[in-house]
């Protein structure tokens, strides 16, 4: 059986205007009823899907980016450790003590301003200790600290400051009390 137009035209001719009126309004409910269900509806679930989606991809990102720089800190970390135990990069003849003892003195302009200066070596396993300096200053002005900090770390040997503690003065605000631990390994002379 085929379909033919010309029925449902005359079906619709034999209507009365009111009939037709109704028909009109049921077949426009219906189409926009069509419409929403079937294309609107959709699309803006699909709309609100995808902007869930990319907060979420937006989200990640920013993620992904302190992941990255929390990686590359430690792997700057990783690689000065490395540095400090790589033994080329250590010279036996550096003594670290006199080297603090110096570079204190010259940033602070002499020795007044030192309290304390104390060497200290403990055995970290088989094949390496640690030698440290525990140093002790009296009111010092915080440009001294930094320069003073800045030479001892970016020095020619892998030293580090292990330990820092810093004090305002009450008398004198721009002046601190400084008590600080530089060390270095190094290998052992068993090893």
């Amino acid at each position: 059986m085929k379909f033919d137009w010309h029925e449902v035209v005359n079906m619709f001719q034999r209507l009365s205007s009111r009939e037709r009126t109704l028909l009109g309004a049921a077949v426009s409910v219906a189409v926009v009823l069509g419409f929403y269900t079937l294309v609107w509806e959709p699309l803006s679930e699909d709309r609100g899907r995808a902007e869930r989606l990319i907060r979420g991809r937006q989200q990640d990102l920013v993620d992904i980016k302190e992941l990255r720089l929390e990686y590359m800190e430690l792997l700057n970390r990783l690689e000065a450790s490395r540095a400090m135990i790589d033994p080329k990069n250590i010279d036996e003849s550096f003594s670290l003590f006199p080297h603090i003892e110096t570079t204190v003195s010259a940033v602070l302009g002499g020795r007044d301003q030192i309290r304390s200066m104390s060497p200290k070596t403990k055995v970290i396993n088989d094949a390496y200790r640690e030698e440290a300096v525990e140093f002790k200053l009296n009111g010092i002005a915080l440009d001294q600290l930094v320069d003073m900090m800045v030479k001892i770390e970016k020095g020619k040997q892998p030293l580090r400051v292990t330990r820092l503690q810093v004090k305002k003065r009450r008398r004198d605000p721009h002046k601190f009390d400084v008590t600080a631990t530089v060390s270095m390994l190094k290998p052992n002379d068993q090893a």
